[in-house]
């Protein structure tokens, strides 16, 4: 399909120069990156974690760090922190 864009004279320059280097059609450089940026939108958000703070209150009990990291899914965190993981033991 054929269309007509209207594009900053600057981002223009700035997007056939990289094109250029690395050896993609002008054409084909917008393509990548409209399908880049679609791919990013659809993408579902990622989820956020509460983690634990330092500096004020108790230090957090190594059973309550236990079941934020179980509640947040993260699988590797925990096997580091149960001595399977291969950084940190």
């Amino acid at each position: 399909m054929q269309t007509t864009l209207r594009i900053d004279d600057e981002v223009y320059r700035r997007a056939k120069t990289k094109a250029s280097e690395l050896g993609l059609s002008l054409t084909r450089f917008f393509e990548e990156a409209v399908e880049e940026r679609l791919g990013r939108l659809e993408e579902p958000p990622a989820r956020r974690i509460e983690l634990p703070t330092f500096g004020s209150g108790p230090p957090m009990s190594a059973a309550e760090l236990r079941k934020r990291i179980e509640k947040a899914e993260l699988e590797e965190d925990l096997k580091q922190l149960d001595g399977d993981g291969s950084s940190g033991q």
